[in-house]
């Protein structure tokens, strides 16, 4: 495999692993609506200030977010817009795996109570 592939894997394990956290996704959604500050997202998150730094340093660190300065405050935005795009493509897979274990588990039902009927 040549150098240039190998660093597109490790790049793409990089996003991957900062998208791996339910509060990350969920902070990535609010900013996908429209640049945030820091404020308005503990306003919404009900989180500690702290919590929330540590996970916006995730998100900036794997280039996924960027902020610039406004007066006092920093606002964040998306810096890779097709991120959003990635993370609903991700939705649907997960939809549509739910919906198949929902046939499967209906299936497994239906056998048990033919199984039931025999007995």
């Amino acid at each position: 495999m040549d150098p240039r592939s190998l660093q597109i894997y490790d790049l793409q394990a990089e996003i991957c692993k900062a998208l791996a956290h339910p509060l990350r996704l969920r902070i990535l959604d609010l900013i996908s609506e429209g640049e945030k500050s820091g404020s308005q997202l503990l306003e919404i998150l009900k989180i500690p200030k702290a919590n929330l730094s540590q996970h916006l340093s995730v998100l900036k660190g794997a280039g996924i977010l960027k902020e610039r300065r406004l007066g006092p405050s920093r606002i964040l935005a998306l810096a890779i817009p097709q991120i959003e795009e990635a993370c609903e493509l991700i939705r649907k897979v997960l939809a549509q795996r739910l919906q198949l274990q929902g046939r499967e588990a209906e299936r497994a039902r239906e056998v048990l109570k033919r199984q039931k009927r025999r007995a």
